[in-house]
């Protein structure tokens, strides 16, 4: 549609039937069309693989580069019949520099507003009208903590207040729909990825361990950069604050005043959090409202104390929905009834019953259990199947020996310690697979999304000449999660008759933190893991269709409350155990 007049973006691009459009302006599109465009992209590939043959010809075995010899043999490969972008496939580096680029949900249409707000309860439209009161005073900075467990419409009530005060904003006088004024953000890529916000992490540049390091200033350009994209930002959201610990907060109020250049609270930011704590407690940090250390209980003031309670009782769920919902509840609190326990007694299955819980996902306690259940459903699974090994390379100068000590050892490290990329990746069709590392969170695929493997593309090593997998198609849980990138892969997805459901996911590289001050090591692989099972941990902040919960003696309230509560109706839900 660039080459086609319009004067209405909604009447003329938005609203219609585009195929029947363009075979109705055919021939003024073409004519356009050749006076702007000089080339066509089939030229293009043609001179590019006329470059890349001419290439080929050259003489590869260049001793001058060892090192860049080792990276470039896991990148460059050749596809055979599974072919997919060129760019991609010859090993070209497309990435471009890293920019701060903050997502942020779109105002939705004004139809689908009217209805949001109708489906809000009382106590959600008392507290809606009592933020926006806050929000169009402006001269008071709020801090309210959101209170709720299972069913009671958390998630709803953070879009409405979002685009209640995304409403007011645009509609001052001069204002610009681009100026970010509140944003949305959440502890994990998962829980990101469900309300259209971004982790906090990438939100304001934390460090991935930040339970682990003390947190270094950013650079004073790249704060500046960060400051003026956010200079007019009034309030920040947080869901799933009971995963956010002691450390954590403190961190994001350290980077809020240093890019808001204020030392009060925040950077003058007011903050809206949401969770429940009946939840499992941060991992590897202390509950938001203690202190992590008797120093910090000594000088500190609580940043937790800033924060007015709002809770949440109505259970929003219908009909048999709303009846688990008030079991969870009661799970929670410790005040079970009689037919709470009754509705979790009829939810007991035994393993005889496989073909009912065929699509559901395992929850364990302990990572042992789940790596023997996930290795138990592969060997089971008489599929296609392959190996993905990591590729290590490291980058410095130093002993050849030194180096190879440097890549033995990362390869003993867990796959919590080389930032989710694991040192092998057992493949098969129609297994579950489970994302390990924050792709693109605007695009759902985070850590933590799960999908099934439908299909493996092969490639070659153009050193050794081994066959190895080169992508693989998913076809995620989440419907939305991968659309942009399923996008970008169309016109490859149709040419191969590939079902345009599935994702393309590709290795990715992340470097790896070692001891060595000579050495940096970079691993090169796919960001999964199987996903027939996962923990209580890796659970929490998800929801699935079916879940099978595995019982076991001296499981915590807190850890039955999460597991259960994974589910997202009573029907969904097996038990499993003591």
């Amino acid at each position: 549609m660039l080459f086609l007049p319009w004067s209405n973006e909604e009447k003329d691009l938005i609203h219609i039937n585009h195929e029947e459009t363009f075979e109705l302006n055919k021939d003024l599109i073409q004519q356009k069309r050749s006076e702007y465009i000089h080339r066509e992209a089939n030229e293009f590939e043609k001179a590019f693989e006329e470059q890349t043959e001419r290439g080929n010809d050259d003489d590869i075995d260049d001793t001058n580069i060892e090192y860049d010899q080792d990276k470039n043999e896991f990148l460059i490969y050749e596809t055979g019949n599974n072919e997919g972008d060129i760019f991609v496939e010859m090993g070209i580096n497309t990435r471009t520099e890293k920019v701060e680029h903050f997502n942020v949900p779109k105002m939705i249409p004004d139809a689908d507003y009217q209805r949001l707000m109708r489906s809000l309860n009382n106590n959600q439209r008392r507290y809606i009208l009592n933020v926006m009161n806050l929000i169009k005073n402006g001269d008071k900075q709020c801090f309210h903590f959101i209170n709720g467990g299972a069913g009671v419409g958390k998630s709803t009530l953070i879009k409405a207040v979002y685009q209640s005060i995304l409403r007011f904003y645009n509609s001052l006088p001069g204002s610009n729909p681009e100026t970010i004024r509140t944003a949305i953000c959440a502890p994990t890529g998962k829980a990101a990825a469900l309300i259209d916000g971004m982790t906090l992490h990438s939100f304001l540049s934390l460090p991935v361990n930040q339970c682990k390091h003390k947190l270094v200033k950013l650079d004073s350009d790249i704060s500046n950069r960060i400051g003026v994209k956010l200079k007019d930002l009034q309030l920040l959201i947080i869901d799933e604050i009971s995963m956010v610990g002691f450390t954590m907060f403190q961190h994001v109020d350290a980077r809020l005043q240093q890019i808001m250049k204020s030392k009060k609270p925040f950077g003058e930011v007011s903050v809206i959090v949401l969770g429940d704590f009946n939840q499992l407690r941060p991992v590897g940090d202390k509950y938001i409202f203690q202190f992590n250390n008797s120093y910090n209980a000594l000088v500190d003031s609580s940043l937790w104390s800033l924060f007015e309670l709002f809770e949440l009782t109505e259970i929003m769920r219908q009909k048999d929905d709303k009846t688990f919902a008030i079991a969870l509840s009661n799970i929670a609190k410790g005040t079970m009834t009689l037919d709470d326990i009754d509705l979790l007694k009829s939810r007991i299955v035994s393993n005889e019953n496989l073909e009912m819980m065929r699509d559901a996902i395992r929850i364990f306690r302990s990572n042992a259990e789940v790596d023997t259940y996930n290795t138990k459903v592969l060997v089971s699974l008489n599929t296609e199947g392959a190996i993905a090994n990591a590729y290590d390379f490291c980058v410095g100068d130093g002993l050849a020996s030194i180096r190879e000590k440097v890549l033995n050892n990362v390869k003993n490290l867990k796959t919590t310690e080389t930032y989710g990329l694991p040192l092998k990746i057992d493949l098969k069709v129609g297994a579950k697979y489970m994302m390990t590392v924050n792709i693109d969170t605007e695009d759902g695929l985070v850590n933590g999304a799960c999908g099934k493997l439908i299909m493996i593309d092969y490639g070659k090593l153009q050193k050794t000449n081994e066959t190895v997998p080169c992508r693989l198609w998913i076809k995620f849980s989440e419907e939305k999660a991968g659309r942009k990138s399923r996008a970008n892969f169309h016109n490859v997805m149709r040419n191969r008759n590939i079902d345009l459901s599935l994702t393309p996911i590709e290795p990715v590289t992340r470097q790896i933190n070692t001891r060595s001050t000579n050495f940096k090591v970079e691993r090169k692989q796919f960001p999964l893991v199987p996903c027939e099972a996962m923990t209580i941990y890796k659970s929490q902040g998800g929801t699935y269709e079916k879940v099978v919960v595995n019982l076991k003696k001296g499981m915590t309230r807190s850890e039955l409350y999460v597991s259960c509560s994974r589910a997202t109706k009573s029907s969904g839900l097996y038990l499993i155990g003591d």
